[in-house]
């Protein structure tokens, strides 16, 4: 497993661990050494500051989109291809059953390398699948583990928020890794809005956000200091009301235990499906709307 820059700690105990078990040894010692890492785990990500949040949400063992959605998704036929251009591979989707609930389910994954990828396909993939739920009368699941890049993809995502405004069936969304950019603003424009525990979501990247800080700082200072000011957490965006719920996760992540992970989504998934399902379709579309045009709007003075 690969340990983050402030889980050194951890990274020491559990080779103590390995080490003992490598030796044949085990019993008392091999517990005790356990709930040292346990506790160890409780105490790091029991005060994560933001820009640890971004780094555990950027780990690349965090499940992806495909890997909650093959949990999830029961006889899943998935559909490809944007019908204009082609298929983007990072956008995965189709046609399933989340226990008694038929579904379409549509799976944002980040680039292997991390690196950002021309999006317009995805971004129209995105659109046509969220279309096929309404044709259907499906509710549409969201599963974003990154948003597409929207560089030269201004038109495929003007569209595909507008569809995703417009649907009149339910709208559930999973931010479970790190969203960034403008095409961000799809997860929050669901019906309902979830993110796991340490998660984030922001308009910019830290890094873009540290650009534009005054020359002549600590680097690591800087880029702590822009991640602060985002607000990019689960809890900060869950107090400003810009989700509605934050899914816990595993001990140290959910990394960690990517299927324990994935069953928790699928039961916050459900609750919101069972909620949504017979709520009338104009009325989600009116709510959907007021919701996003409240966001930023001014408390009214007492």
């Amino acid at each position: 497993m690969l340990f983050l820059d402030f889980e050194d700690s951890v990274a020491a105990l559990e080779a103590e661990l390995a080490e003992l078990r490598h030796g044949g040894g085990g019993g008392e010692e091999e517990a005790r050494l356990k709930a040292r890492i346990d506790r160890q785990l409780d105490a790091l990500y029991g005060r994560l500051t933001p820009w640890q949040t971004v780094q555990v949400a950027r780990h690349p063992e965090r499940p992806g989109a495909r890997e909650v959605i093959r949990v999830l998704g029961r006889g899943l036929i998935e559909l490809a291809g944007d019908r204009a251009e082609g298929d983007d591979p990072l956008v995965a989707g189709g046609i399933a059953r989340i226990k008694d609930h038929g579904v379409v389910l549509i799976g944002h994954d980040r680039a292997e390398d991390g690196a950002p990828r021309p999006a317009a396909s995805g971004l129209r993939k995105t659109a046509r699948l969220l279309r096929l739920a309404e044709r259907f009368r499906l509710p549409a699941v969201l599963i974003a583990a990154a948003a597409p890049a929207a560089e030269d993809a201004g038109p495929a995502l003007r569209a595909c928020l507008e569809t995703a405004l417009d649907l009149r069936v339910p709208l559930v969304s999973v931010a479970t890794g790190a969203l960034a950019g403008p095409a961000a603003a799809l997860s929050v424009c669901a019906d309902a809005p979830l993110m796991l525990q340490h998660a984030c979501l922001s308009v910019v990247t830290p890094e873009a956000a540290a650009a534009l800080w005054p020359e002549g700082g600590d680097a690591a200072r800087t880029l702590s200091a822009a991640a602060d000011s985002l607000h990019l957490t689960a809890a900060a965006l869950l107090a400003q009301g810009v989700i509605d719920a934050v899914i816990a996760e595993p001990r140290g992540g959910a990394h960690r235990e990517p299927f324990a992970a994935a069953r928790e989504i699928g039961a916050a998934l459900l609750a919101r499906l069972e909620t949504l399902r017979h709520v009338d379709g104009g009325l989600l579309r009116a709510r959907r709307r007021e919701r996003l045009a409240a966001f930023g709007r001014a408390a009214a003075a007492p």
